[in-house]
C-alpha cells in the first residue's frame, strides 16, 4: 500500500542500498514522517541531508538521491493534501508477514525518532503533550515492538496486521494536522 505517485517499497529499497544510507526503507521513511509532521514541505530538504550526511555521496548515487527525494516530495504532499491520501512506505503484501511486521514496528521507530529530533517548539511540545497525541505516540511505541512467531501466518494475523498498518497511517495524519499550528513554530528547529 502506498500513496499515489509514491515510489514503490522495492524501488526505494535498492535507491537506499546505493545510496548507503545506513537506515532501512521502513525506518528511515518513518523518520521521514515524524519529521514531516513538525515542518511541513520543510521536512524533505531536512531528510535528504541526514541521509546524505549518513551514506556516501557519488555520481553514481545521483539517479537514487532523485529517487529518494521524489518519495520525500510524495509523503509530504500526501500528508498535506489530507483527506487521507497518506500511507507509509512498506513492504509488499506478497513479503511474509513476520518481515512486514518488522517494517511496521522499524517505520513506527523511525517516525518516533524523527518527530522527536525537531519537535522543539514550545508549539509542538504543547500538542505532543496533549491527551490525543501521547496515545497516539503510547500506541506507536507499543507497535514498534510488534514481532510474529509463527512461521506460517494465519488469516486472522494477516487482518490484525492491515488493522496496525490502517491505524498507524490515519494516526499519522491525525499528528500532522494537529501539528499544523505548531509548523510556523518550527522554522527555527533545524537539526544538526
Amino acid at each position: 500500500m502506498t500513496s499515489e505517485g509514491m515510489p514503490s517499497f522495492v524501488l526505494i529499497e535498492g535507491a537506499m542500498e546505493e545510496l548507503d544510507a545506513g537506515a532501512g526503507v521502513t525506518e528511515a521513511h518513518g523518520s521521514l514522517c515524524g519529521l514531516a509532521c513538525v515542518l511541513g514541505g520543510r521536512a524533505a530538504e531536512t531528510w535528504m541531508a541526514s541521509l546524505a550526511g549518513a551514506g556516501r555521496a557519488s555520481v553514481a548515487g545521483a539517479a537514487a538521491a532523485e529517487l529518494l527525494g521524489s518519495l520525500a516530495t510524495a509523503t509530504c504532499t500526501a500528508l498535506a493534501e489530507g483527506a487521507m491520501a497518506f500511507s507509509p512506505l512498506l513492504p509488499p503484501d506478497e513479503r511474509p508477514l513476520a518481515e512486514r511486521t518488522e517494517a511496521l514496528g522499524a517505520w513506527c521507530a523511525g517516525f518516533m525518532e524523527g518527530l522527536g529530533e525537531v519537535a522543539t517548539s514550545p508549539a509542538a511540545r504543547a500538542v505532543l503533550a496533549g491527551d490525543s497525541a501521547r496515545e497516539i505516540i503510547g500506541d506507536l511505541a507499543e507497535i514498534a515492538r510488534a514481532t510474529v512467531g509463527q512461521a506460517e501466518a494465519s488469516a486472522e494475523d494477516e487482518a490484525a496486521y492491515t488493522e496496525l498498518v490502517e491505524f498507524v497511517r490515519v494516526s499519522t495524519q491525525l499528528l500532522f494536522e494537529e501539528l499544523h499550528g505548531a509548523r510556523g513554530a518550527a522554522g527555527s528547529s533545524r537539526l544538526h
